[in-house]
């Protein structure tokens, strides 16, 4: 697969996700095909076109010769690496906090102050719980399998490793546009995916972490643990970026123990 290949099949599913998406928020605020009391069931609307999304790029553009069983095949990974997989998901969490926090260090330079609101846990309700779904369950596996097993494969069979980790990664960032802060991470976690998946050749591991990552950001929002605002709290001193430094230690040490321990088992 050519980068310009690549790229056009990103566009084309954030094509398709958004143009449903407008489509249902035509049909639920634009008009009366949907009642008021529906409203709360908006988030539906939203796992619909994430799904529909992934299944047009998947049945039109890549036809995997394994069946689905054996793509998401759990049962043959390697659990004994699962603490080095949260060590890498830790790792992240504090090695992003400053592409997070782009625009309160920003704030914080230029007048010695920073916005220290934080979304809040509004209880769980219909809508949160199809998020839910799509964070933990349907984004891990579609993101996954489209990014890393379909992407990055066929990437590499053009280019170089580094060419297909990098755009595969560069088009990972590029679906989360719509949250500027998450593009870094978003950026940093496809290549940390990619290279997960190269060095043990299994799409498994690569979803388990995704599901991970994406479940402690979860339950950082819905226990309001004191982290979240005590990272930024540090007023961006020595202590804030040697969190920073700490992290990139710690999720190098994670990919690079997960790997090797798969291939030893291999």
């Amino acid at each position: 697969m050519t980068v310009l290949k690549a790229i056009l099949l990103t566009l084309l599913l954030i094509s398709v996700f958004g143009l449903t998406q407008v489509g249902f928020v035509h049909a639920f605020h634009k008009t009366d095909l949907i009642s008021g009391s529906a409203q709360e069931h908006f988030g539906l609307a939203t796992l619909v076109s994430f799904l529909l999304a992934y299944f047009v790029v998947f049945k039109y553009f890549w036809k995997p010769k394994s069946d689905n069983k054996e793509i998401l095949n759990f049962g043959k990974m390697e659990f004994r690496i699962l603490p080095f997989l949260i060590l890498i998901v830790f790792g992240l969490h504090l090695l992003n906090g400053p592409f997070w926090d782009i625009g309160r260090i920003w704030n914080y330079i230029q007048y010695s102050e920073y916005d220290t609101g934080f979304s809040t846990f509004n209880g769980i309700g219909p809508n949160f719980l199809y998020g839910l779904i799509t964070t933990l369950i349907v984004s891990p596996i579609c993101e996954e399998l489209f990014f890393r097993k379909f992407l990055l494969a066929k990437l590499m069979e053009q280019n170089s490793k580094k060419v297909g980790v990098v755009v595969s990664s560069l088009c990972f960032a590029l679906i989360h546009l719509e949250t500027p802060y998450n593009l870094i991470p978003a950026f940093i976690f496809g290549t940390v995916s990619s290279l997960i998946f190269i060095g043990t050749n299994k799409i498994s591991y690569s979803i388990f972490l995704h599901f991970l990552a994406n479940l402690l950001i979860q339950a950082l929002f819905v226990f309001d643990i004191g982290f979240v605002g005590w990272l930024p709290g540090l007023n961006f001193n020595l202590m804030y970026w040697t969190v920073f430094i700490i992290g990139m230690g710690i999720t190098y040490f994670g990919v690079r123990k997960t790997i090797r321990n798969v291939k030893l088992k291999s």
